[in-house]
């Protein structure tokens, strides 16, 4: 398995379950596609709106 850190290759069981464990924590609390879209659209709309005066 390739990790994302420094594209080392390992191969050991250990260090193969630790990074799955790890992206499986990363996952698990990683908004949605649906979730991060909106949240990005509202961030825009926040930017770009001109005050009212």
């Amino acid at each position: 398995m390739e990790h994302q850190v420094d594209g080392l290759v390992v191969g050991g069981d250990h260090e193969v379950a630790t990074l799955l464990a790890l992206r499986e924590m990363i996952r698990n609390v990683a908004s949605s596609r649906r979730q991060s879209i909106k949240l990005m659209k509202e961030v825009v709309t926040s930017w770009t709106r001109r005050p009212t005066a």
